[in-house]
Order: structure tokens, then C-alpha cells, then sequence
């Protein structure tokens, strides 16, 4: 019975697969709400100190990749007061040990307006217990109205 009782005891000590891919989601969405109230102190608990972005445009059916590090990130950000929303959608997980890495569709706007969409892939590292994103590459896909995924 004792030891019925200290494996219950350490199951639920330990971090488990959903939990931990549920704090990586937490993250992600850390960051993208830092973006949306521009505000750089609310992003930098979210990234590693020397994150690294890079993004890839079509223009003219020719690949523009755009490579960008966190202080230019926080910096942009940081330079209006128009919300940049980010939404994500059909998240994929695959944490591995400290590591983590996470897929998913997103759209962004800018205040109220559609922008674009594309699909962000993340590279996280948990430091000190806490998941800090190491690098985004990202799709940039412009033309429409409107988000393939909706409205706001």
C-alpha cells in the first residue's frame, strides 16, 4: 500500500508530456501577448537574451529571407502603439528534455487590420524552469482581406 501511495505521490510531482507541452504553449502565447501591448519588459522573460528570428517572404515568386536577432525584435515592438496580434492555431509539440520545439499555423494584425499568415516554428529552451524561446523562423504569406482563419 505504501508503495501504491508513493508512486500516486511522485506521478503527480512529476512534470508530465501534456503538462510540459502546455507550458511551452504558455510561452509562445507569453510572447504573442507582449506583442500585442508593445511592450518589450513583457517579451523578454520569453526570450533567450540572444534569440534569433527569421523570416521568409515570397516577392515576386522569389524567396526574401529576412534574418533578425531579439534586440531588433524588442525594439520594434517597442516603436508604436498600434496592437500586433498574433494567433495561433493547430499547435504541434515535441518537447525534448530542456528542449522543445513547436509548429503551428498563426495570423497576425496589426491593430484591427489583417496583415498576413504564414506558419511560426519555435525553438524553446527551458532555463532555470522556464521555457525562453531560442529562435522563430516563420512564413510570411500575404494577399486577402481577410485570415484564412477568421476575424478577430
Amino acid at each position: 500500500m505504501l508503495a501504491v501511495w508513493l508512486c500516486w505521490v511522485c506521478a503527480g510531482c512529476a512534470s508530465t508530456p501534456a503538462a510540459a507541452e502546455r507550458e511551452v504553449l504558455d510561452a509562445v502565447q507569453g510572447l504573442f501577448d507582449g506583442m500585442r501591448v508593445r511592450d518589450p519588459d513583457a517579451l523578454r522573460p520569453w526570450l533567450c537574451e540572444d534569440a534569433q528570428f527569421v523570416s521568409v517572404d515570397l516577392v515576386d515568386g522569389r524567396a526574401v529571407v529576412r534574418p533578425s536577432t531579439a534586440a531588433a525584435f524588442l525594439a520594434s515592438v517597442g516603436s508604436g502603439d498600434e496592437a500586433y496580434v498574433e494567433r495561433m492555431f493547430s499547435p504541434e509539440v515535441d518537447v525534448r528534455g530542456d528542449f522543445a520545439f513547436a509548429q503551428l499555423d498563426y495570423d497576425f494584425h496589426r491593430g484591427e487590420a489583417f496583415s498576413h499568415y504564414g506558419v511560426d516554428q519555435f525553438l524553446l529552451v527551458r532555463e532555470q524552469g522556464r521555457w525562453r524561446v531560442a529562435s522563430i523562423a516563420y512564413s510570411v504569406v500575404r494577399g486577402g482581406a481577410q485570415s484564412p482563419f477568421g476575424g478577430l
